[in-house]
């Protein structure tokens, strides 16, 4: 497989590019970058061609399937070119910053045969199918989820402060909020309430934000999420004489074998989970779903997160 990378993000230098080079069926990488294209070197197994012209690449790149990772604002118009062109698509979180857009363009990924996916790739890690396999084991489930993922001020000129490029907590971090729902209750809210907790940067933009989501079956999740705070990344899960927390859980190393508490009738336990790249097994999953024709489900996803993050940030925002 052949893959196109558009935009040359911290989190593809960090986390996408070394994944890549540790996939089998990758045989070459072209990158396109608008600033950094005379700085970008890969190893010869994997060098494609590095593009300064995100237009140029998506005419003349061979490859299979193209990584949107550029500024939020920027990822409808490249995701629409790419799939226009006959690309499979990736987009980083938040794939679109609007409803009509996500539906839109899920729908012209589905018209054309082609997989439109969300890389929300924390849901993919094992330490998530191991903190639902405890539930199982015990013949019990989740029905409390509380969701923390705050961290302290970003760099003033960070590009989440501003509101033409897509920034703001709701954009960023939204996805964590709407997904981990779906993840272990396995359908959408049936009420949602948000309210913005903090305003900063010039642009005043939303920079916390607190929820409250109520699941069929009594089931309930809240949630805090800014960056306007010390740094917390956590998940817990809780059932009738179950519980369950994950740390780390958001950004877990790919080189960290994170551990996951747990009670069990108020007794304390912790499992290991194993080392593993999240950004690697979401990228094969995505490749194994587009050879197997089988990808339909992760652009349903992305719908379904999609139609979640709107009416959060609706009622965050007080609009209909």
């Amino acid at each position: 497989m052949q893959i196109l990378i558009i935009g040359y993000s911290r989190i593809v230098q960090k986390r996408v590019i070394p994944a890549l080079l540790e996939i089998p069926s990758i045989t070459r990488i072209d990158i396109a970058s608008q600033s950094f294209a005379s700085k970008i070197a890969l190893p010869d197994k994997f060098q494609g061609d590095i593009y300064n012209d995100y237009d140029t690449a998506l005419s003349k790149s061979k490859a299979d399937l193209v990584y949107i990772s550029t500024v939020n604002s920027d990822h409808s118009k490249w995701a629409e070119k790419a799939l226009v062109r006959g690309f499979h698509v990736i987009v980083d979180k938040p794939a679109f910053t609007g409803f009509n857009t996500a539906e839109r363009l899920s729908e012209l990924a589905q018209k054309s045969g082609l997989c439109l996916s969300e890389a929300t790739v924390y849901a993919f890690h094992p330490q998530i199918q191991a903190a639902g396999d405890i539930f199982l084991k015990a013949r019990s489930s989740p029905t409390r989820l509380t969701v923390i993922f705050s961290f302290p001020p970003l760099s003033p000129g960070d590009f989440r402060y501003k509101v033409n490029l897509g920034g703001g907590a709701l954009w960023d971090l939204g996805p964590y909020a709407v997904s981990a729902g779906r993840l272990f209750f396995g359908e959408e809210p049936e009420e949602i309430f948000c309210r913005i907790c903090s305003w900063g940067g010039s642009d005043n933009i939303d920079t916390s934000f607190s929820m409250l989501a109520s699941y069929p079956g009594g089931r309930a999740m809240v949630g805090h999420f800014g960056f306007d705070t010390g740094y917390q990344n956590y998940l817990s899960l809780l059932g009738p004489d179950v519980s369950v927390t994950v740390e780390r859980v958001f950004t877990t190393p790919a080189d960290m074998e994170n551990e996951i508490h747990f009670k069990l009738c108020n007794t304390p336990g912790v499992i290991k989970a194993p080392k593993a790249d999240s950004f690697s097994i979401y990228i094969q999953q995505v490749l194994g779903a587009v050879q197997g024709g089988n990808y339909k489900y992760l652009t349903e996803n992305l719908l379904s997160d999609a139609v979640i993050l709107h009416k959060l940030r609706c009622t965050a925002l007080g609009k209909e």
